[in-house]
């Protein structure tokens, strides 16, 4: 349930695994907007086993250094990744809508697999055989049958929610407005990835494609309606980008949203497991929240099979919600906690003296930093885990 990146790509590697899988999205198409836009190596690992990632590559680009910066511009950190023999893969850059549309693509070439829009879960109803779907279409409502269900639905999960899964953890006072813009941020020494440290200004700069098109992600105050945050937008522009003025720049697209940080209290529920924003939520200071969705999915795909397939016992699916809620829980949560609040609450003139992480990274030899970009801890193997 959910046609977004976690879900398509949970059921892709189901289908090519000959398992009869059908994707349930209430939209009437996949979702286009600035949301996710970075994947850490070990997501991109995901894209690469289910067969779609030269795909990626060929819509998206690769980020290959990021900098943390004072709002005038000047670096304060700064660390470097390259893809090697040893570690193959590269931090990509690819919106969450075109990383959703290569893999939908790949879906489609499936003969185990369909994707129905403008179908909308209603009701869940589990038995020992499986689950039924309630579901309203434009045709009226129907009744799937399902050996398994997996919630993808995103963070107001309705499978989440229909079966009776608290959503535990808070809401940041702080808000996020995400734009894409074409500007020259390059010509100003602006690396693919770029963190701003300031309390009002704090943003995320990423270089989006080869045509000049950018990722612009600042903070903005609560309580303002879409209207007011669009109105302000030339101000925090004016803020926050490099060059003359006055500023030419053209606007793409714009998405206000809100911070959390929660965790469903279980990722399985008898025949009904949460994955991605449905099962957790983060800031996307960091770029974890889909990279941790993505990784949702590669699991899940590795222990559905196991069952499916290979007569695994079910109990593995209790060791994907153990092993995928702690991962959120002791790495992704703080993680990314830590780099909102990096960003956002400390002083750019000392926080290179003053944050361990800042320290670390400046203290940390290239084998060190490429250890700290490469989040490999983000990532369990829980067939080996159980063997």
């Amino acid at each position: 349930v959910g046609a977004g990146p976690v879900g398509l790509l949970t059921a892709l590697r189901l289908a090519k695994a000959g398992i009869r899988t059908i994707v349930l999205e209430k939209l009437a198409e996949i979702e286009n907007s600035p949301r996710a836009a970075v994947y850490h190596p070990v997501a991109v690992q995901e894209l690469d086993r289910a067969g779609v990632l030269q795909d990626c590559r060929k819509v998206g680009s690769s980020s290959t250094k990021i900098a943390f910066r004072k709002l005038n511009g000047d670096v304060i950190a700064a660390m470097e990744r390259f893809p090697t023999k040893e570690e193959p893969y590269e931090n990509l850059i690819l919106g969450q809508h075109e990383l959703a549309e290569v893999i939908f693509q790949h879906l489609k070439e499936c003969a185990d697999a369909s994707v129905l829009f403008h179908h909308e879960v209603i009701a869940i109803e589990q038995n020992e055989g499986g689950a039924i779907l309630h579901v309203q279409t434009p045709e009226g409502q129907k009744e799937l049958t399902a050996s398994y269900v997996v919630g993808a639905d995103g963070g107001r999960s309705t499978v989440r929610e229909l079966a009776g899964v608290s959503f535990d953890g808070f809401t940041w006072p702080q808000q996020i407005v995400a734009t894409n813009v074409v500007y020259p941020f390059d010509k100003y020494g602006y690396t693919t990835g770029n963190q701003i440290i300031h309390p009002d200004h704090f943003c995320v700069v990423a270089k989006l494609n080869n045509s000049g098109l950018w990722r612009v992600s600042y903070g903005e105050k609560t309580g303002l309606t879409d209207e007011e945050l669009r109105a302000r937008l030339e101000m925090k522009y004016e803020a926050i980008f490099p060059g003359p003025r006055p500023l030419e720049y053209d606007l793409k697209m714009f998405s206000p949203y809100r911070l959390h940080q929660k965790c469903a209290s279980k990722f399985r529920i008898g025949r009904v497991l949460l994955a991605g924003d449905a099962a957790h939520l983060c800031n996307p200071f960091g770029g974890l929240g889909l990279t941790g969705g993505l990784l949702d999915a590669g699991a899940l795909g590795d222990v559905l099979i196991a069952v499916i397939n290979d007569g695994t016992s079910e109990s593995i699916l209790d060791k994907y919600d153990e092993v995928r809620r702690g991962v959120f829980q002791n790495v992704i949560n703080p993680a990314s906690q830590a780099n909102l609040r990096r960003i956002s609450e400390t002083d750019p003139e000392t926080v290179g003296e003053t944050d361990p992480f800042f320290r670390s990274l400046l203290e940390a030899d290239s084998a060190t930093k490429e250890k700290i970009r490469g989040l490999g801890q983000l990532r369990v193997d829980i067939l080996s885990t159980t063997a």
